[in-house]
């Protein structure tokens, strides 16, 4: 039982966390899309309007010191990868939980139609840099 109230504790404060990188992505791609409107470049405005947060997290938060190349756990085994042991994955967000069970129903044939609370619902997503993994 107490196992379970720190993982309870610890997803909590990975969700603020990832609140917070969220906070400081939205701020980078706000100022990146104000300098490319400034510089006339509408196209490089308009790349960055539609990226997700992610996108900033990853190349303007997390890649920095040599990480270079995120991908998910599955990812980087599907590669012949092995991840290093005690390597802490960097959070992100997943797809909402909506698109998440459409897709599901969609590949059994079925069809399912998310309510909008599912499909602002966004789970935490993990990955794990190149420096954290063992090439083979």
């Amino acid at each position: 039982m107490e196992n379970s109230k720190n993982n309870i504790s610890n997803r909590k404060e990975q969700f603020q966390k990832l609140a917070e990188l969220s906070a400081e992505a939205k701020e980078i791609k706000e100022g990146l899309i104000r300098n490319a409107d400034e510089k006339g470049n509408t196209s490089l405005s308009l790349f960055y309007a539609v990226q997700p947060l992610n996108y900033f997290i990853i190349n303007f938060i997390y890649k920095k010191d040599g990480h270079t190349e995120f991908k998910k756990f599955r990812d980087w085994k599907k590669s012949g990868a092995t991840i290093k042991k005690g390597s802490k994955a960097f959070p992100i967000w997943g797809q909402p939980v909506g698109t998440q069970k459409e897709a599901a129903a969609l590949e059994k044939g079925e069809e399912y139609s998310a309510t909008m609370e599912e499909r602002s619902k966004f789970p935490i997503c993990y990955v794990f840099s190149n420096l954290q993994v063992i090439l083979k």
